[in-house]
This record gives C-alpha cells, structure tokens and sequence, in this order.
C-alpha cells in the first residue's frame, strides 16, 4: 500500500541558515552576544561582569537551541507574562434590565379578509334586501328624496336625449319648424371712468396747536458712522439743549399732505437714519421725547444726497 505524504502547513517553514539553524535562531544567539560584548565594554567591576556576560550568553543559546516540552524559550516567556498580567478570575454580575413598563408598545394589525360578491349591484340588492322595511318615512328621509328628485331632474334637463329622425316614406320633405330669429348681440356695457382717489388728509388733534416749521440745521460734523450715499436719504442725530444726545426719541417725517411716510426711532447715540429714500418735495420731521420740546423741522428732497442735519430741543 502507497503512503501519502502527510500535509505540511506551509507558513510555519522558516528558512535554514546553517544546517538546521533557522534565521530565528541565529538572531537570537547574536542578540546574546552582542548583550555580552556590551557588558564586556562596561566599565564594571569582574566580579558583576563576568556573571551577566555568562547569562546573557547561555541566554542567546537557551532561546535558540534549548526547548522546554518540545516548545522553545520564547513561547514559556511569553505565557509567563501573560498569565502574570491577564485575569485568571471572572465575576458574573447581573445587568440591569429595563423595566417593561419603558418598553415600546407593539401594535398588530389584523387582517380583514374581503369576500368578494359576483357584482357590486347583487351586492346592493342583497343589502336592500336585509334592511327592514317600514310604510312610515321619517320627514328627514323624505326631505333627502325629494332633493334628490330635484337633482336628478336638473341633470336630465341639462343633458336632453336626441332622439334620431326617421326617414320619410314618400320624398315629399317634411315641413320646416318655423324660423326663430337670433337673438343680436348686445353692446358691451361701457363703466364710466372713476376718479382717482385723492389723499385724505387726516385733521389735527383737537387741542393740539400746530407749531411751526424751522429750517433744518445742516452739521457736516455730525459723528454719522454712515453718510448717505444715495439722494433722499434723511440721516442726524438729536441733542438736548446742552448738546447732549436724546436716545430713543421718536421721530415722525410727513409729506406736503400732512400724512406720516416714515417713523424711527433714535439708537443710544443719538442717531438716526431712513434706509428707503424719500420721493422728491417738501417733508416735516417732529421729534417727540419725554422732557424736551423740538420746534418741527421743515427739509425739502431734491433728488441729491442730503448732509446730516442736526436736531436740538429748546432750552
């Protein structure tokens, strides 16, 4: 009987130096005396010398060529080391589990079987059928019918049967119905022309006299982190009569007709500015704060850039 070679694990050959030392080995042995030349070179006493070069030369060899139960040097170090540093001892302790009344609610959907009826009229029949029958009609179901009645009619006379002609006997043609003139079409009825809204101006306060207008005080100087670059754009600031600036003074800007275009509201420096420009012609501002009193200031747009001006409560 032929014997077959046993299968080898190709990986786990490791090549042959000299003879049967392996690369593996030969490291090891020149890692043992190159340690005992290191100690060699030492300036150390013989007595400590001489020791240390004999242990890590028989080292280097024990590691290379000196197993221990068939498995080398290398192998018992490193279980060694590993049975010190892993765990040898496994405590079981009991996880918390979450209660159920935190668990989702599933929720399974029942499946409705359908029984098909052989017609969808069969079907109504046989529901008509079952329901009861009674001689008295509620007056609601006979409200329902009778609308439905009169739906039902509406539909038959919006969509009128055409019945086909019947040819004739004879080729005699049968009379004409007697001619209906059309109606002629009507002139399109022409709206007469509506005036166009003029603006309402609103009356005064009762009680409020209507103070007078000043010029505006134009103050290139003013501390506007800003200027307007575009036309109508209105920009100042408001000061007390001590020069002092007024934080949130309303200020209110109307038209030639009297009625408000704009209202703002000066910042914590003083200052305010419009972002839309303003269409050309005369404009008030009134500047209201409680505890100073502003004369109405009168300014007047022209399609340029307007310099900051400056508004100052009388003392």
């Amino acid at each position: 009987m032929e014997q077959h070679p046993v299968p080898q694990h190709i990986a786990s050959y490791e090549f042959r130096l000299i003879g049967d030392m392996t690369l593996k080995q030969f490291a090891q042995l020149a890692a043992g005396a190159i340690l005992g030349l290191i100690i060699y070179a030492l300036p150390m006493p013989g007595i400590f010398k001489w020791p240390l070069i004999v242990f890590f030369g028989f080292s280097g060899f024990a590691f290379a060529f000196l197993p221990f139960n068939e498995r080398p040097l290398s192998n018992w170090v490193l279980s060694f080391f590993k049975a010190i540093f892993a765990p040898t001892q496994f405590i079981w302790a009991k996880t918390a589990q979450r209660p159920e009344i935190f668990e989702p609610i599933s929720f399974k959907t029942a499946t409705i079987k359908e029984t098909p009826l052989k017609s969808d009229q069969e079907g109504l029949n046989q529901y008509l059928a079952s329901l009861p029958f009674t001689e008295a009609k509620n007056p609601l179901d006979q409200q329902e019918e009778s609308f439905l009645k009169e739906v039902t009619n509406l539909f038959q006379l919006a969509h009128p049967r055409v019945t086909p002609i019947q040819p004739q006997p004879s080729f005699q043609s049968a009379p004409l119905p007697p001619y209906r003139q059309r109606p002629q079409p009507t002139k399109p009825l022409v709206r007469p022309s509506q005036p166009k809204p003029q603006p309402v101006i609103l009356p005064q306060k009762p009680g409020r006299p209507r103070k007078a207008a000043v010029e505006a005080k134009i103050n290139p100087a003013l501390l506007i982190p800003a200027p307007p670059t575009r036309p109508n754009i209105i920009v100042g600031m408001a000061l007390d009569n001590e020069g002092k600036i007024v934080e949130g003074a309303i200020l209110e800007i109307r038209n030639a007709q009297g009625l408000p275009v704009r209202a703002l509201k000066t910042n914590r420096l003083g200052q305010f500015m419009i972002v839309t420009p303003l269409e050309n012609g005369p404009y008030e501002i009134e500047v209201e704060k409680e505890g100073s009193h502003f004369d109405i200031i009168k300014i007047e747009a022209k399609g340029e850039i307007i310099k900051p001006i400056e508004i100052r409560a009388k003392g």
